[in-house]
């Protein structure tokens, strides 16, 4: 695509993907209506039940009438429905097609507000947060929390106070998620990166990534080993100290491993993990560098483990869960242990990897929880908590020869 042309085009495959994703919200609404609000347990306390059982049983009443209507519709006349429902899909699928082929590299950029922030005391604040943001009512039975829209604010008010320099989100599926964001918090952030992992049929990778500070540079590589249904993948952000500057002052990897405790998820997420120390170990230029995101490797057990310390030191070292499986138990009835399977590491020294590690470290990390030990399902915001965590590093005064790497 020439110069012109990108010009041109500039900002298309944002308006795109949020058109596709409109026509596909009647979609998503019939199917949270039918396949999740009427089979959820009848519980005034849970979910998206209404105050009382009467109320609710009223509410799923009226579901009950609607579906009875549209397929009384369909019936009396099929092709004009049917019609209409196809020219939504295939339109919807057209313009998520264009739109993934306007991404200039695999993702879209959107420029904030916010003027880029100078790293002036050697402090990087950086966070992650898995927040459960499905549509269609998938929130349910994979997370155990309502939809997003219940939780927004709250999730904004908590993204507000940590103020972290660099943000990491997953399962960011929605695409009017993702204005929602971008809406909320385009006054504080200078860029946002969104729509990670195209993926026309099935699920895009699910990761957005925030920053307040000026961009050497942004890239986004799928895992080689997806299939169709889903483009997981990781992002690769490098910061600079201050927007004049050549040269980044730190790296960021975002990433959500492939979830699964058979052996052939544990066998893939390894494999994810060594694309990961791979493409860091291409990178030109040396800097502090953190892993950060979703790994769904529970922390010091299984063989993964202990892979993941011969490359990582990390910061969280609690011994509360990141992520609970008793939001998901109240939808299912399945029991399930909590997880410490959320990350934020350091990459270690090591004479393969372009990374430093003399006079740095993560601190303060600490978790921010999302759900308390009642597990309400109506008011829990994630069925994973956030962390958060500072880098502290030295910003070099000026770029010595030797910090590039030489083949």
């Amino acid at each position: 695509m020439s110069a012109v042309s990108e010009v041109c085009f500039e900002g298309w495959d944002r308006t795109c993907l949020d058109l596709s994703s409109k026509l596909t919200e009647p979609f998503c609404f019939a199917y949270e209506q039918l396949r999740y609000r009427l089979v959820a347990p009848l519980d005034p306390a849970k979910f998206d039940n209404c105050p009382t059982k009467v109320q609710e049983v009223g509410v799923r009443i009226l579901i009950g009438l609607g579906l009875v209507v549209s397929a009384f519709l369909c019936l009396a006349a099929p092709l004009p429905m049917l019609g209409f429902v196809a020219v939504l899909a295939i339109a919807r699928t057209i313009l998520r097609a264009v739109g993934f082929g306007l991404q200039k590299e695999g993702f879209t950029h959107i420029r904030g507000e916010a003027p880029e922030k100078k790293i002036e005391i050697s402090l990087l604040k950086v966070m992650t947060w898995n927040i459960c943001a499905l549509a269609g009512g998938m929130s349910l039975d994979h997370g155990g929390v309502v939809h997003w829209r219940s939780r927004l604010e709250q999730i904004v008010e908590i993204i507000q106070q940590e103020a972290p320099e660099v943000l990491v989100l997953q399962e960011i599926y929605d695409t009017a998620l993702v204005e929602a964001l971008v809406k909320q918090l385009k006054a504080e952030y200078a860029h946002f990166y969104v729509h990670l992992g195209p993926n026309v049929v099935g699920s895009i990778g699910g990761c957005m990534v925030l920053s307040r500070c000026a961009v050497h540079d942004f890239s986004h590589t799928s895992f080689e080993n997806n299939d169709w249904t889903l483009n997981r993948g990781f992002a690769t952000l490098e910061v600079k100290a201050d927007p004049a500057d050549d040269k980044p002052c730190a790296r960021i990897v975002g990433t959500h491993l492939i979830h699964g405790s058979e052996a052939p998820d544990r066998r893939k997420r390894m494999e994810q993990m060594a694309q990961i120390v791979n493409h860091v170990a291409a990178r030109t230029f040396k800097a502090p560098t953190v892993l950060m995101g979703d790994l769904n490797i529970e922390k010091g057990s299984w063989e993964e483990a202990q892979t993941l310390s011969h490359y990582l030191e990390h910061a969280y070292q609690g011994e509360e869960p990141t992520c609970t499986n008793r939001l998901i138990a109240q939808w299912d009835g399945v029991v399930r242990p909590d997880e410490r399977i959320d990350y934020i590491s350091l990459f270690k020294a090591s004479a393969a990897l372009p990374v430093v590690t003399d006079g740095v470290v993560l601190k303060d990390c600490h978790l921010i929880p999302a759900f308390d030990a009642s597990y309400n399902t109506k008011t829990a915001l994630s069925d994973h908590s956030a962390l958060a965590a500072t880098l502290d590093f030295a910003i070099p005064k000026k770029v010595e020869e030797s910090a590039y790497r030489r083949d």
